[in-house]
C-alpha cells in the first residue's frame, strides 16, 4: 500500500475524517499494539507529535514524560515500556492521540505507512477509488 501519490493535504483531511469516527479507546489500543513495531525512522516523529499535542495544551514534554511515570530519555530509547506509559498517559487526555496522529501525518506524510495497521488499512480503503 502506497500513499506516495496522494497529496499531503488530502491525506491529512482523510485522516481527520477517519479519526472523527474512531473511538479514542480503540485508537489508543491500536497504538499500544503497534508502537513496539513502529519503524525506527517513524517512532521519534510520532513521539514528537505526541509531545507537540501535549505542549499545545500547556504541558511540556518533560511534564508529559513525568506524568507518564518515565523519562524523556527512556521514551527516546524505547526502554522499559516507556512508550507504552506515554501512550497510557496520552489516553487519559481526551482527543490527544487524535491530535497527535493528525500532527504526525501533516508533518511527516511520507511516514503514514508507519501508522498502526488498522488505521493504515482504513485510510487505504478511504483513498482507494
Amino acid at each position: 500500500m502506497s500513499f506516495g501519490n496522494v497529496p499531503a493535504d488530502m491525506l491529512v483531511g482523510t485522516v481527520e475524517k477517519l479519526l472523527a469516527k474512531i473511538d479514542e479507546a480503540d485508537l489508543a489500543a491500536f497504538y499500544e499494539r503497534g508502537i513496539s513495531t513502529m519503524p525506527w525512522e517513524a517512532y521519534p516523529a510520532f513521539v514528537e507529535s505526541v509531545f507537540t499535542a501535549f505542549r499545545e495544551r500547556g504541558e511540556s514534554s518533560e511534564d508529559a514524560a513525568e506524568g507518564a511515570g518515565t523519562t524523556l530519555e527512556s521514551i527516546a530509547r524505547r526502554e522499559n515500556g516507556a512508550a507504552g506509559a506515554l501512550l497510557a498517559y496520552a489516553r487519559s487526555n481526551p482527543d490527544l492521540l487524535k491530535e497527535a496522529t493528525v500532527l504526525f501525518v501533516s508533518e511527516r506524510p511520507e511516514l503514514v505507512t508507519a501508522l498502526p495497521a488498522p488505521l493504515r488499512d482504513a485510510l487505504s480503503e478511504r483513498l482507494t477509488p
